[in-house]
């Protein structure tokens, strides 16, 4: 059955046939140097992030000192009674902790600590010498204790003068004694006495004996001998010539 004619010519279509068409077909676009640059920096900020959120809830770290075993008061403190531990950083410091044994050679516990335990400043004396001394203060003339120019840790003569004049007696009470610490000596509200209060650590009861007796009665005279080195033949008194003839009688 034929088509009706209608009378209109068929519209002609201008497309030529899909087998004519002119296929433009792109080469793939290579990547500049921002592109690089951008996915670099993305691929570094994640992981940065990754590395931030895996590390979560871990502080930094700091070693303190404890007790290997129970100490008690008045032990001497080495590096067989104690150990290191870590601890949170911030804890540490709000326990004002030892960070190292070394820091407590020679110390001495003023209170026993338990086995374990975090040895506190308030549970020892630090800063006297590593051998077992005996420790004693009395007051000496400033001008007859370097002006106060003591440290501690520095090593000094002690010396004692007994009687003035023509009959004085000097004699040698103590020789490289460890200087605990030297301070001013007060006198009430009106500030320093013109006197020095020291702190050494003595050898000997003897020698602890002979410095009581000396601040007593004798005029004491305080010598540094830090750098003096061993002392070879050295007399330990002199008597004035008024005394040597009394004694010669």
């Amino acid at each position: 059955m034929r088509r009706p004619r209608t009378g209109f010519p068929e519209a002609q279509s201008d497309t030529p046939p899909a087998t004519l068409r002119r296929l433009n077909i792109r080469a793939p676009r290579k990547p500049n140097s921002r592109t690089i640059v951008g996915g670099l920096l993305v691929s570094a900020a994640a992981l940065a992030a990754f590395l931030t959120v895996s590390g979560a809830g871990v502080s930094p770290q700091q070693s303190v000192v404890i007790s290997r075993r129970a100490l008690a008061a008045g032990e001497r403190l080495d590096s067989s009674t104690l150990a290191t531990t870590s601890v949170d950083t911030r804890t540490a410091e709000s326990l004002r902790a030892f960070l190292s044994v070394d820091a407590l050679a020679g110390a001495v516990a003023l209170a026993p600590i338990g086995e374990g335990e975090l040895v506190q400043r308030s549970a020892v004396l630090t800063g006297g010498p590593t051998e077992p001394t005996r420790q004693f203060s009395f007051p000496v003339d400033r001008e007859r204790a370097l002006n106060g120019d003591l440290r501690p840790g520095e090593r000094v003569d002690v010396l004692a003068t007994y009687g003035s004049g023509s009959d004085a007696t000097t004699t040698v009470l103590a020789r490289d004694a460890n200087v605990i610490r030297a301070t001013d000596a007060k006198s009430g509200s009106l500030g320093s006495s013109g006197k020095v209060i020291v702190t050494l650590a003595l050898a000997s009861a003897d020698q602890l004996l002979d410095a009581v007796h000396a601040a007593q009665v004798a005029s004491i005279t305080v010598v540094r001998s830090t750098l003096a080195g061993e002392t070879i033949g050295a007399r330990s008194a002199v008597t004035g010539p008024l005394a040597r003839s009394t004694a010669g009688r």
